[in-house]
């Protein structure tokens, strides 16, 4: 049996893109504000690295 190594990028485009989709949403509804955006998207990358490091180590 084969493994396959998992798509790091593809994981960390996937986790911005459903972090920035997911801010969009909490500000239009009024829950982050304007002034929140920097630390949200802070920490959007960081959990972004968190998680390719991760994917990263399981292979």
């Amino acid at each position: 049996m084969r493994k396959t190594k998992p798509d790091v990028p593809g994981v960390i485009a996937g986790t911005v893109l459903t972090g920035a989709a997911t801010i969009w949403i909490l500000n239009d509804n009024g829950a982050v504000q304007t002034d929140d955006l920097g630390l949200t998207a802070a920490l959007l990358l960081v959990a972004a690295g968190i998680v390719g490091l991760a994917a990263s180590n399981r292979g």
